[in-house]
This record gives C-alpha cells, sequence and structure tokens, in this order.
C-alpha cells in the first residue's frame, strides 16, 4: 500500500483548503456581483420617497384647480350668456390637460389627461342637454300655439275611434260635434 509522509499530507492538506477558499471566494463574487448593497438600496429608497413626497405635494397643489373646475362646470348655467364663464372652464380645462404632459416618471400625472377629459364631457354634456330641453319647450310652445290656432278656425276637435256604419270608406273620423248624421 502506497502512504504519504507527513510533510506530503500537509502540503495536499495546504493544496485542498487553498483550493476551497478559491473556490469559495469566486462561487460568492459570482452571487453578490449583482446583488446591491444596503447602502446603494438606502440611497435609492431615499430618493424614491423624496420623489413621492414631492409628487404628492404636487397633486395636493392640483388639487386647488381640479376642484374649482370642477364647481365652476357644476355651477355653470348655458341657459345665461356669460361667455367669460365658459372661457374660464375651458382655460382650466387646458390647464388641467397641461399637467399630464409636465413630467412622464409617473402614471399619476398621466391621469390628469383623463380628468380633463371627463370634465370636458360633463360641461358638454351640459350644454347639449340644456340646448335639448330648451328645443323641446320651443317646439312644445309652437305645437300649441298651433293647435289653439287651429281649433279657433275649425271649431273643437273629437276623434271617433270606433267605425261608423254610415260613413263606411270615409278616411275622415274628425267630426265638429257629437253627432254628424
Amino acid at each position: 500500500m502506497f502512504s504519504f509522509s507527513t510533510r506530503e499530507r500537509q502540503l495536499q492538506f495546504l493544496y485542498l483548503l487553498g483550493g476551497v477558499l478559491a473556490l469559495w471566494g469566486v462561487a460568492s463574487w459570482l452571487m453578490t456581483r449583482n446583488h446591491d448593497s444596503a447602502l446603494r438600496n438606502t440611497d435609492y429608497l431615499v430618493e424614491q420617497i423624496s420623489r413621492q413626497r414631492q409628487l404628492l405635494a404636487d397633486q395636493q397643489n392640483n388639487f386647488v384647480l381640479l376642484d374649482s373646475t370642477y364647481r365652476a362646470i357644476v355651477a355653470y348655467q348655458p341657459q345665461v350668456n356669460a361667455v367669460f364663464v365658459e372661457v374660464d372652464i375651458e382655460g382650466q380645462l387646458a390647464d388641467i390637460r397641461a399637467l399630464s404632459g409636465r413630467t412622464t416618471d409617473g402614471i399619476r400625472f398621466r391621469s390628469y389627461a383623463q380628468i380633463a377629459d371627463f370634465y370636458k364631457m360633463v360641461y358638454t354634456d351640459k350644454k347639449v342637454l340644456w340646448s335639448k330641453q330648451a328645443n323641446i319647450q320651443l317646439f312644445r310652445k309652437q305645437a300649441d300655439e298651433c293647435e289653439v290656432g287651429y281649433q279657433r278656425a275649425m271649431g273643437p276637435i273629437v276623434v271617433n275611434n270606433a267605425p261608423s256604419s254610415t260613413t263606411a270608406g270615409s278616411p275622415d273620423r274628425r267630426t265638429a260635434g257629437p253627432s254628424n248624421q
């Protein structure tokens, strides 16, 4: 049997120990080379928290504009001819839309464009609704005036829903009085 001397065993142990330490060093370097250190993480977190605080402060400042625009739209009365109110509302809507283009690093600011679109839709719908209601009132008034004029000229209008045997074939079922026979 082949045996090593004490000196050879000590050298083999040192070589083995050195190899294991070198392998452990290379493996730990490979595993931790892409890992962020705690110092870099804290810097990143501090920066992110300060950015979030700034965004929150900006949102608080912009809330005044959003609230005043909403209140102006709710108080807006289309029947009152006030061009300066319309111009003011449209200017505020443009200011809200401009907030969304100011920064690109947060999706919160992109929502300002959607808010502006929503407010514009409410504003436009309010104007269209008033216009349609005014048209309906005008048409009813004109129809009532037309009906009153027609009743004066022709007398009272009576509609006979039952088919008459004496007026068979006659398409006109309006009569001037209760008996037309």
